[in-house]
């Protein structure tokens, strides 16, 4: 069994296209694996406002074979009147690669119709991979979608490193002048130093050590806890709108919660203006 890293890091993305990437990564990932015949025991996808992940785990070393049966020909057209196939049959056989003993005759609803059977060898896990990781980067779709250099790669924000790690190994891929490798970033200010990653079952502890909690479940639960733990030390209770946390939820690598007031003279607007303010303007959380 094999592990995949693949590290999309970029300049800081904004809240809302991390938001509708993972869940189009979500959708898209698993459905392209299965496609081409992937399993995997656990599959993880991760973000940070310098980061995109994908962690797949449990992955065979290639696909199985499977059979794959092609519609050809209508009966018709694939034997003439001697029962003796047509140039269309043969073209159809060779451009599959099939011999007659691999053609069967199927009633539709169209009428009778000469259908393949074709073996479809597995491929290696890194060979499948290199060729579908590129679509996985450039499918993504966001608002405000940018180029950066003399490049014509379209994304959020500029890509500035990419991990692709197939266990310990760095598996290549073509993405215009980007090379991946296994060097990645931490916190930006709190660990500034590149990152040397050793592969997908580490990559979570290795960020966290890096001061980047890169799992953004585990990043969320952490500021809510540390928002109620505030709160609390001042006898008080913490407003936590849903869309608020999410947002800055992908604001963050390392949440730190600070508590702090406003001057007395600037609270003499009605309550709801100025939470209004604080949330929508600010990213604070009233208490």
């Amino acid at each position: 069994m094999a592990d995949f890293l693949l590290e999309i890091g970029t300049e800081e993305l904004p809240a809302g296209f991390l938001t509708q990437a993972l869940p189009q990564w979500e959708e898209q990932i698993p459905r392209a694996l299965q496609e081409h015949g992937l399993s995997y025991d656990e599959v993880h996808f991760w973000a940070t406002p310098r980061r995109l992940a994908l962690v797949l785990l449990g992955l065979p070393a290639a696909p199985p074979d499977r059979i794959e049966v092609i519609k050809g020909p209508a009966k018709d057209a694939a034997y003439d009147a001697q029962k003796q196939p047509t140039k269309a049959l043969l073209g159809f056989m060779r451009s599959k690669g099939v011999t007659e003993a691999d053609l069967t005759l199927e009633q539709t609803d169209r009428g009778a119709f000469v259908f393949a059977r074709v073996v479809i060898q597995g491929r290696p896990v890194g060979t499948v991979l290199q060729s579908l990781i590129p679509s996985w980067i450039t499918g993504l779709e966001g608002k405000r979608l940018m180029r950066w250099a003399d490049g014509s790669l379209r994304f959020s924000r500029p890509i500035r490193w990419l991990v692709s790690l197939l266990d310990s190994e760095v598996l290549p891929f073509e993405l215009e002048d980007l090379i991946p490798g296994r060097t990645s970033f931490g916190h930006r200010v709190l660990h500034p130093e590149p990152l040397v990653l050793s592969g997908a079952r580490a990559y979570e502890t290795q960020l966290r050590n890096a001061y980047v909690w890169v799992n953004p479940q585990t990043r969320r639960a952490l500021i809510e806890q540390m928002l109620y733990s505030a709160a609390s030390d001042l006898e008080a209770k913490p407003e936590i709108p849903a869309d608020l946390l999410t947002e800055v939820n992908y604001l963050v690598e390392w949440p730190t919660v600070v508590t702090g007031q406003f001057d007395p003279d600037f609270l003499t607007l009605p309550a709801p203006v100025i939470k209004t303010e604080m949330i929508s303007h600010q990213r604070y959380f009233p208490v």
